[in-house]
C-alpha cells in the first residue's frame, strides 16, 4: 500500500507542478487539475473511486479547446499513469 500512496503523491506533485501552479495554463484547467489532486489525496474515499474520478476529470480537461499543447501532453501522460494504477488496484 505504501508504494501506491507514493505513486499517488508523485502523480499529485506532477499535476501541481505542470498544471496547477503554471500561470500559462487557463484557469479552468488549473482548477480541474487542482480538483483531481484533491480527489487523489482524499484518503476517506476508496482508492479505485479516487483514481477513476481523477481520470474522468482529466479526460474532460484534455478535450478543452483552449488547452496548451504542453498541458495536453502532461494530462495524457498522467492519464496513462492513472489508468495503469487503476488496473493494478481493481
Amino acid at each position: 500500500m505504501a508504494s501506491v500512496d507514493a505513486k499517488l503523491k508523485s502523480i499529485s506533485n506532477e499535476l501541481e507542478g505542470r498544471l496547477v501552479n503554471d500561470q500559462g495554463v487557463p484557469r479552468n484547467i488549473r482548477k480541474g487539475a487542482s480538483d483531481a489532486v484533491a480527489l487523489l489525496l482524499d484518503t476517506k474515499k476508496p482508492l479505485d473511486l479516487r483514481v477513476s474520478s481523477a481520470i474522468n476529470i482529466l479526460a474532460d480537461l484534455s478535450n478543452d479547446n483552449n488547452i496548451p499543447m504542453e498541458s495536453w501532453s502532461a494530462i495524457m501522460q498522467i492519464l496513462s499513469d492513472l489508468e495503469i494504477m487503476l488496473k493494478e488496484v481493481a
